[in-house]
């Protein structure tokens, strides 16, 4: 059977800014539907996915996935009318009652005639017939359990919200699913987790990642107690105490959350692009060191409920590598899985996999678009330059050769973009379209910060150790979130000048454990590095721009060696640098 899963709501944001004339950039994305992504499993194994974002450009796109669909099915060959069915991860049809009082918005935006009607413009005959919405939740839940390979397991998935519910756990049993519990969206803490981002003037629904940074320069103690009262768990229940109406006016950006924050923390919401004082700082800190109880403590609860030991966890709350590290760390946790795509893009997969009834194959994080020589070598011609600026190339293939080279240089402080095999889904770079650098390099945060990255300069870098030097350098449970830079670690104290640039002011680090299983090309460049340095360890950064997705092809690549100051682009065997 050949199953077609997607994500997203193709009008939500559409809607969004089409309503509100004239609002903010960091209110652009207060709504659903955002990360669309297709994945296409055929007789039970993963054949391709990818979010959409990496083929039109824009970051986190909620659009159709056309472009996505079509990488899928020509990577397997096949056309649409081979598809048996095609798999969504929403299901607001089943809670149409809830929204009776919206039914324009409903049909415009959340029903899955929309995901259909899109089918039927791109070419599509009878997707209706094929189409099977998933319960948003049950698609996360699935992208998790399925993938993680247990037989028996518990999940938990924690999002802004599904259709109605923001918390749901559910116990696995030999595959078969049985929910034990599921919250509204009045104690999300994922929406929370966004209004806070939003309060501290980044982008709600894209930048939670940055407050989770930023928390490691502050002083969690300033506002410890506020949040100490404000939000907790309860019995394996969310509980947040926002007062009556706070999280009305949603698509005008909250204000009444806002007024609430400003009102209780006694500091206005920070402008957008403006410095950011200690004060915001110590927000950040006290808000994630209780949002990192508060999820352990619910994660806690639900693990002795059942007496399993095995845990799976989905949903973008899950992309916080804090708390992740304070679970890992639980006693009653015996093995830990999150997907790399734990947000919404994974939904494409988990609604895949739930319609397919189960997973059969080996996962691999690497399931996007893949370039052989003849395409780099196409993409170097067309970027030759009349009168100087062509690229500088020679070809040496995946040699033990061409391997020595990239680690001589990351080993001369060079920084260089590494491009190999198919592109990863999810939003972390794990080795195949990365930007790697020594990690005690010559002011080495600085250098990608300001010339590479042009980003915030509070911002850590993530570490690519060898499996087998993990334990040398940083302490903690080297569970399989770490393969995927889905959860800190602490830095031992006397490695941490070893590897200073990849370890944050708290002296964790986002690390990604990298083996010969996952990524075996990767792995061999680490082995080379070690050979060179003493220590399989590099600085692993998304080979992206600020605001811009990750690359995801050779043209792209050739383009991006232009635009930012990187030494070196190692790509499918072409070591490749600017001519003058």
């Amino acid at each position: 059977m050949i199953v077609l899963g997607l994500s997203g709501l193709p009008h939500s944001q559409p809607h969004h800014l089409r309503s509100r004339p004239g609002i903010a950039e960091v209110d652009s994305r207060i709504c659903q539907g955002m990360d669309s992504a297709a994945c296409l499993v055929v007789d039970g194994n993963i054949v391709a996915a990818a979010a959409e974002e990496r083929f039109t450009g824009d970051k986190a796109t909620g659009a159709f996935p056309e472009k996505a669909i079509a990488y899928c099915l020509d990577h397997a060959g096949i056309t649409g009318d081979d598809v048996d069915l095609i798999a969504h991860g929403f299901n607001y049809d089943r809670f149409r009652r809830f929204f009776h009082r919206t039914p324009e918005y409903f049909d415009e935006v959340l029903s899955g005639r929309t995901v259909v009607e899109e089918l039927a413009r791109t070419g599509w005959r009878n997707p209706g017939d094929r189409f099977r919405p998933v319960d948003h939740h049950v698609a996360h839940a699935a992208s998790a359990y399925h993938l993680s390979g247990y037989e028996d397991a518990l999940s938990v998935v924690s999002d802004g919200m599904g259709e109605t519910v923001a918390l749901t756990v559910h116990r696995f049993t030999r595959g078969r699913m049985e929910e034990l519990y599921s919250q509204g969206i009045d104690s999300s803490l994922g929406i929370l987790y966004s209004i806070l981002t939003r309060y501290l003037g980044y982008t709600f629904n894209s930048d939670e990642y940055k407050v989770m940074g930023l928390s490691a320069y502050g002083d969690p103690r300033r506002y410890a107690e506020f949040f100490a009262r404000f939000m907790g768990a309860d019995e394996g229940r969310a509980a947040i105490g926002w007062p009556q109406g706070a999280l009305g006016r949603a698509g005008e950006g909250y204000p009444d959350a806002l007024a609430f924050l400003e009102e209780s923390l006694g500091v206005a919401p920070r402008e957008p692009g403006a410095e950011v004082p200690d004060e915001y700082a110590d927000i950040a800190a006290a808000f994630q060191a209780r949002f990192s109880e508060v999820l352990t403590d619910l994660v806690r609860h639900w693990l002795r409920h059942t007496g399993q030991d095995s845990l799976c966890l989905s949903g973008g709350t899950f992309l916080n590598c804090l708390a992740n590290q304070s679970i890992s760390e639980l006693p009653e946790v015996s093995r830990m899985f999150v997907p790399p795509a734990a947000g919404d893009d994974g939904t494409a997969m988990g609604a895949a996999l739930h319609v397919a009834g189960g997973f059969s194959g080996t996962f691999s994080a690497y399931t996007g678009p893949g370039y052989g020589a003849d395409d780099v070598r196409s993409a170097l011609k067309a970027f030759e330059r009349p009168g100087g600026g062509s690229p500088v190339w020679e070809y040496h293939g995946f040699t033990d050769e061409y391997m020595d080279l990239a680690a001589r240089d990351l080993a001369e402080d060079r920084v260089v973009a590494w491009f190999a095999g198919r592109m990863e889904f999810g939003p972390r770079a794990l080795g195949n379209r990365s930007i790697l650098a020594l990690p005690n390099g010559d002011d080495i945060k600085g250098r990608l910060n300001a010339i590479v990255k042009m980003r915030e300069g509070f911002r850590p870098f993530a570490p690519a150790i060898l499996d087998s030097d993990y334990e040398e350098v940083f302490e903690g449970r080297a569970l399989s979130p770490s393969r995927y830079m889905l959860s800190t670690a602490r830095t031992r104290p006397e490695r941490i000048p070893r590897i200073r640039g990849a370890v944050h002011v708290d002296g964790t680090a986002r690390v990604q454990i990298v083996t010969k299983e996952d990524n075996e090309v990767f792995w061999r460049l680490l082995h080379k590095v070690k050979e060179h340095t003493g220590l399989g360890c590099v600085i692993n950064t998304s080979f992206n721009v600020k605001n811009q997705p990750i690359i995801a092809s050779p043209d792209l690549a050739l383009e991006a060696l232009e635009r930012m100051s990187l030494g070196r682009l190692y790509i499918e065997g072409f070591r490749v640098g600017l001519g003058g």
